[in-house]
Protein backbone atom coordinates (compact mmCIF):
# COMPACT_ATOMS: atom_id res chain seq x y z
CA UNK A 1 0.00 0.00 0.00
CA UNK A 2 3.01 2.22 0.31
CA UNK A 3 2.64 3.57 -3.57
CA UNK A 4 -1.06 4.09 -3.18
CA UNK A 5 -0.37 6.24 0.19
CA UNK A 6 2.56 8.00 -1.60
CA UNK A 7 0.63 8.83 -4.39
CA UNK A 8 -2.46 10.07 -2.39
CA UNK A 9 -0.64 12.66 -0.38
CA UNK A 10 1.50 13.93 -3.28
CA UNK A 11 -2.58 14.16 -5.06
CA UNK A 12 -3.02 16.46 -2.68
CA UNK A 13 0.05 18.70 -1.50
CA UNK A 14 -0.87 22.02 -3.08
CA UNK A 15 3.25 22.82 -3.67
CA UNK A 16 2.91 19.96 -6.16
CA UNK A 17 -0.18 19.44 -8.38
CA UNK A 18 -1.05 22.76 -6.96
CA UNK A 19 -4.29 22.26 -5.11
CA UNK A 20 -5.38 20.47 -1.69
CA UNK A 21 -8.84 19.73 -3.35
CA UNK A 22 -8.69 16.33 -4.67
CA UNK A 23 -11.90 17.35 -7.23
CA UNK A 24 -9.67 20.01 -8.68
CA UNK A 25 -7.55 17.26 -9.84
CA UNK A 26 -10.50 15.20 -11.07
CA UNK A 27 -11.34 17.98 -12.91
CA UNK A 28 -8.60 18.00 -14.83
CA UNK A 29 -8.91 14.33 -15.92
CA UNK A 30 -12.40 14.90 -16.68
CA UNK A 31 -11.86 18.02 -19.44
CA UNK A 32 -9.55 15.20 -21.76
CA UNK A 33 -11.90 13.28 -23.51
CA UNK A 34 -9.20 10.74 -24.24
CA UNK A 35 -8.45 10.65 -19.84
CA UNK A 36 -12.04 9.69 -19.89
CA UNK A 37 -12.33 7.25 -22.54
CA UNK A 38 -9.27 5.01 -20.92
CA UNK A 39 -10.28 5.38 -17.54
CA UNK A 40 -13.41 3.89 -19.05
CA UNK A 41 -11.48 0.43 -20.52
CA UNK A 42 -9.45 0.66 -17.12
CA UNK A 43 -12.33 0.69 -14.83
CA UNK A 44 -15.56 0.17 -16.28
CA UNK A 45 -16.40 3.72 -15.04
CA UNK A 46 -18.05 7.03 -17.05
CA UNK A 47 -17.56 10.24 -16.42
CA UNK A 48 -19.64 10.77 -13.58
CA UNK A 49 -18.29 7.89 -11.31
CA UNK A 50 -14.55 8.78 -11.86
CA UNK A 51 -12.75 10.06 -8.57
CA UNK A 52 -9.38 10.93 -7.11
CA UNK A 53 -9.08 7.13 -6.19
CA UNK A 54 -9.12 5.70 -9.59
CA UNK A 55 -6.78 8.74 -10.38
CA UNK A 56 -3.96 7.38 -8.05
CA UNK A 57 -4.40 3.48 -8.97
CA UNK A 58 -3.71 5.12 -12.58
CA UNK A 59 -0.73 6.79 -11.35
CA UNK A 60 0.46 3.58 -9.14
CA UNK A 61 -0.03 1.07 -11.85
CA UNK A 62 2.52 2.93 -14.05
CA UNK A 63 4.94 3.23 -11.61
CA UNK A 64 5.48 -0.24 -10.57
CA UNK A 65 5.50 -0.36 -14.51
CA UNK A 66 8.84 1.66 -14.22
CA UNK A 67 11.36 -1.08 -14.12
CA UNK A 68 15.25 0.02 -14.69
CA UNK A 69 17.23 -2.82 -13.84
CA UNK A 70 19.50 -4.47 -16.13
CA UNK A 71 20.51 -1.11 -17.63
CA UNK A 72 23.74 -0.59 -19.52
CA UNK A 73 25.72 0.34 -16.21
CA UNK A 74 24.00 -2.89 -14.37
CA UNK A 75 25.27 -4.95 -17.33
CA UNK A 76 28.50 -2.93 -17.13
CA UNK A 77 29.04 -3.39 -13.14
CA UNK A 78 27.21 -6.45 -12.29
CA UNK A 79 27.59 -7.90 -15.66
CA UNK A 80 31.37 -7.91 -15.79
CA UNK A 81 30.48 -6.60 -19.47
CA UNK A 82 33.22 -3.78 -19.82
CA UNK A 83 31.82 -3.27 -23.74
CA UNK A 84 28.64 -1.63 -22.14
CA UNK A 85 29.90 2.35 -21.12
CA UNK A 86 32.13 4.07 -23.46
CA UNK A 87 35.15 5.23 -21.86
CA UNK A 88 34.10 8.55 -21.17
CA UNK A 89 31.38 6.69 -19.04
CA UNK A 90 32.98 4.54 -17.57
CA UNK A 91 35.69 6.99 -16.43
CA UNK A 92 32.20 9.20 -14.72
CA UNK A 93 31.86 6.37 -13.17
CA UNK A 94 34.66 5.77 -11.35
CA UNK A 95 34.71 10.04 -10.76
CA UNK A 96 31.18 8.99 -9.05
CA UNK A 97 32.66 5.94 -6.77
CA UNK A 98 35.57 7.90 -5.82
CA UNK A 99 36.88 11.10 -6.31
CA UNK A 100 33.48 12.81 -6.04
CA UNK A 101 32.51 11.08 -3.52
CA UNK A 102 28.74 10.19 -4.98
CA UNK A 103 28.64 7.11 -3.93
CA UNK A 104 28.67 7.54 0.20
CA UNK A 105 25.00 8.96 -0.15
CA UNK A 106 24.09 7.62 -3.86
CA UNK A 107 24.94 3.85 -2.75
CA UNK A 108 26.25 0.87 -4.79
CA UNK A 109 26.85 -1.95 -3.20
CA UNK A 110 28.04 -5.66 -4.26
CA UNK A 111 24.95 -7.06 -5.94
CA UNK A 112 22.35 -3.68 -6.15
CA UNK A 113 22.30 -0.13 -6.98
CA UNK A 114 20.01 1.78 -5.20
CA UNK A 115 21.81 5.00 -5.87
CA UNK A 116 20.43 5.78 -2.70
CA UNK A 117 21.08 5.42 1.07
CA UNK A 118 17.44 6.02 2.76
CA UNK A 119 19.09 9.21 4.99
CA UNK A 120 18.34 12.62 5.23
CA UNK A 121 20.58 15.59 4.22
CA UNK A 122 20.98 19.28 4.06
CA UNK A 123 22.44 20.72 1.20
CA UNK A 124 21.70 23.77 1.11
CA UNK A 125 19.58 24.35 -1.63
CA UNK A 126 16.42 25.83 1.13
CA UNK A 127 18.81 28.29 2.37
CA UNK A 128 17.39 30.84 -0.21
CA UNK A 129 13.53 30.44 0.85
CA UNK A 130 14.36 30.16 4.46
CA UNK A 131 17.01 32.92 4.61
CA UNK A 132 14.44 35.90 5.24
CA UNK A 133 13.37 34.08 8.35
CA UNK A 134 15.29 31.54 9.39
CA UNK A 135 17.01 32.52 12.91
CA UNK A 136 13.35 33.98 14.09
CA UNK A 137 11.65 30.58 13.10
CA UNK A 138 14.46 28.85 14.71
CA UNK A 139 14.22 30.78 18.15
CA UNK A 140 10.55 30.90 18.11
CA UNK A 141 10.95 26.58 17.61
CA UNK A 142 13.28 26.81 20.78
CA UNK A 143 10.73 28.87 23.21
CA UNK A 144 7.53 26.30 21.91
CA UNK A 145 6.16 28.69 19.53
CA UNK A 146 5.56 29.96 16.44
CA UNK A 147 4.55 33.65 16.35
CA UNK A 148 1.64 34.54 13.42
CA UNK A 149 4.22 37.07 12.06
CA UNK A 150 6.74 34.13 10.95
CA UNK A 151 3.77 32.42 8.62
CA UNK A 152 5.97 30.54 6.06
CA UNK A 153 4.52 31.06 2.37
CA UNK A 154 4.11 27.47 0.54
CA UNK A 155 7.78 27.82 -0.94
CA UNK A 156 9.19 28.15 2.60
CA UNK A 157 6.96 25.47 4.33
CA UNK A 158 8.53 23.07 1.30
CA UNK A 159 12.14 24.18 2.49
CA UNK A 160 11.92 22.96 6.09
CA UNK A 161 12.54 19.43 4.46
CA UNK A 162 11.98 16.56 7.41
CA UNK A 163 10.90 19.14 10.04
CA UNK A 164 7.55 19.00 8.53
CA UNK A 165 7.70 14.96 9.88
CA UNK A 166 9.80 15.34 12.93
CA UNK A 167 9.49 19.15 14.11
CA UNK A 168 13.35 18.58 15.11
CA UNK A 169 14.84 21.73 14.68
CA UNK A 170 18.04 20.07 13.12
CA UNK A 171 15.82 18.22 10.26
CA UNK A 172 15.43 21.45 9.17
CA UNK A 173 16.07 21.52 5.19
CA UNK A 174 16.74 18.08 5.61
CA UNK A 175 15.57 15.74 2.25
CA UNK A 176 15.97 11.94 1.26
CA UNK A 177 18.92 11.28 -0.92
CA UNK A 178 17.19 10.72 -4.11
CA UNK A 179 17.20 7.73 -6.40
CA UNK A 180 19.55 7.69 -9.14
CA UNK A 181 17.41 5.51 -11.71
CA UNK A 182 15.85 7.12 -14.74
CA UNK A 183 17.56 10.34 -13.24
CA UNK A 184 18.23 11.75 -17.11
CA UNK A 185 14.25 11.31 -17.55
CA UNK A 186 13.16 13.38 -14.63
CA UNK A 187 14.28 16.79 -14.87
CA UNK A 188 14.54 19.55 -13.24
CA UNK A 189 15.75 18.76 -9.99
CA UNK A 190 16.03 19.40 -5.92
CA UNK A 191 13.31 19.70 -3.69
CA UNK A 192 11.59 23.06 -5.52
CA UNK A 193 13.47 22.44 -8.91
CA UNK A 194 15.70 25.09 -9.04
CA UNK A 195 18.25 23.16 -10.72
CA UNK A 196 17.13 22.61 -14.54
CA UNK A 197 19.90 20.06 -15.48
CA UNK A 198 21.80 17.46 -14.53
CA UNK A 199 25.24 19.34 -15.32
CA UNK A 200 24.07 22.26 -13.21
CA UNK A 201 23.51 19.68 -10.24
CA UNK A 202 27.22 18.45 -10.33
CA UNK A 203 28.29 22.03 -10.64
CA UNK A 204 25.80 22.73 -7.65
CA UNK A 205 28.02 19.87 -5.72
CA UNK A 206 31.82 20.86 -7.08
Amino acid sequence: MFLEQQAEKTLLKLIEPGSTDPQKIVDVVLSDKNYIKQFKQVFGVNRLQINSQHIVKAIVSYERSLVSGNSFFDQYYFGRDKSQLSPSAARGLRLFRRKGSCANCHEISWDNALFMDNQFYNIGVESQALAPIIETFVTALKHGSIDESIALTDVQKSALGRFQVTEVISDVGKFKTPALRNIALTAPYMHDDSVKTLAEVVEYYD
